[in-house]
């Protein structure tokens, strides 16, 4: 049985197809691919750069709200937002009590786990707590 792709490996995945249908004779299909993969790859580009609020940025690493904060007035996380109010941007975001691998598997130069889109979509959709003003 074929192992199911990951998020990050359908974009490549798809670009092949579409060399594959090109050479078949189907451009039409293979111009969806290939926009269906540009699409894909920008979201991940685009949730990457998504700035959370403390509060929110607790809920998705693990870590609590305090420490980010602690961890932002140490520079050991970039603060993307103010002074008084601090922002984190999702690719900068740490996790706690996860192995880095030792060679991440990244389809974007910013740094965007991939394998988080879901999780990601879900809650930026259902969400609602981290409106900017």
């Amino acid at each position: 049985m074929h192992d199911q792709p990951t998020p990050a490996e359908l974009p490549d995945q798809w670009r092949a197809l579409a060399k594959q249908q090109r050479r078949l004779g189907a451009d039409a299909q293979a111009r969806i691919l290939d926009v269906c993969a540009d699409e894909l790859t920008a979201a991940f580009l685009r949730a990457g750069d998504e700035l959370l609020t403390l509060s929110r940025a607790a809920q998705e690493s693990g870590y609590g709200a305090d420490h980010l904060g602690r961890m932002v007035r140490e520079g050991r996380i970039p603060n993307s937002g103010t002074k008084g109010k601090p922002l984190i941007r999702r690719s900068d975001l740490p996790q706690k009590g996860r192995k880095r691998k030792e060679e991440p598997c990244r389809s974007t130069p910013g740094g965007y786990v991939p394998e988080r889109l879901f999780r990601d979509i879900i809650h930026s959709k259902l969400g609602g707590d981290d409106a900017q003003d």
